[in-house]
């Protein structure tokens, strides 16, 4: 029996991998897009005709969720896999590890695309204006006609040059993924806390208690950055270097959607 349909599975803290998968979902036959934090816990399989993966790049490589997830993939060996990363400042060695990754369990990255997107690292650096905001996801409207033009025909694209056999990530990308985790010790909260309750409802991954009324981190962070940048007051700070930031959302996604 052949197999049909598509799955589109994405990871995402402020909208931007959220947004393309939704929109390449929307675009193909008979397709989903599934949160990836909802999906792990059964274990992924390979049982649709086709199945994308939509994530952010975190240090030239997936974020450690991502990993584990395709680590575990099961199904039939037929299914058509792509994949999109979503960056601000170069996809790394990302789709090569990608292509391990789904090559361990058998499976192979049929199309691998990247997309440059507006930057949510508020942590390190200034949050995006408006008219870079704008720039980025125009451009990026023009690549997923690309990908969904490529995906339905079930093509072949390989994203950058050829480049050698991938040989594992760099020592930065080892050690995030080693700290990731206890990343969050260095969020803390104003007195401008509403004790609304955003933050632990936007986690992914549900890393966030609230206890009296304030978040409380509880250090299986995947630095996704969702609650500092969901923060209505702004209240939430991660170190010293947020307080005169500005935040980051997706503007075609709202916190609705990642509340799903």
């Amino acid at each position: 029996m052949a197999l049909t349909g598509t799955i589109v599975y994405y990871f995402t803290g402020t909208g931007n991998s959220l947004m393309i998968a939704r929109t390449i979902a929307s675009r193909l036959e008979s397709a989903e897009a599934v949160p990836i934090t909802k999906a792990i816990s059964k274990g992924p399989k390979a049982d649709a005709g086709c199945v994308g993966l939509v994530f952010p790049v975190y240090w030239g490589g997936l974020p450690k969720i991502v990993q584990r997830f395709v680590s575990r993939f099961s199904g039939s060996r037929d299914t058509y896999f792509f994949g999109v990363a979503t960056h601000a400042g170069g996809p790394g060695s990302v789709l090569p590890q990608l292509q391990e990754e789904l090559q361990r369990t058998g499976h192979d990255l049929s199309s691998g695309y990247d997309i440059e997107m507006p930057s949510n690292y508020v942590i390190g650096y200034a949050a995006p204006t408006e008219r870079t905001i704008q720039a980025r996801l125009n451009a990026a409207d023009t690549t997923i006609d690309e990908i969904v033009k490529t995906v339905a025909q079930r093509a072949t694209h390989r994203a950058g040059p050829a480049s050698p056999p991938y040989s594992g990530q760099s020592r930065a990308y080892q050690r995030f993924i080693a700290e990731v985790n206890a990343s969050d010790e260095s969020y803390w909260v104003t007195d401008e806390c509403t004790e609304c309750g955003v933050c632990a409802e936007v986690c992914p991954v549900k890393n966030i208690h609230m206890k009296d009324g304030r978040p409380e981190w509880l250090h299986r962070c995947e630095q996704c950055l969702a609650c500092i940048n969901w923060c209505p007051s702004k209240a939430i700070q991660h170190g010293k270097g947020t307080v005169k930031r500005g935040r980051y959302t997706n503007p075609r996604v709202s916190v609705d959607d990642i509340r799903l």
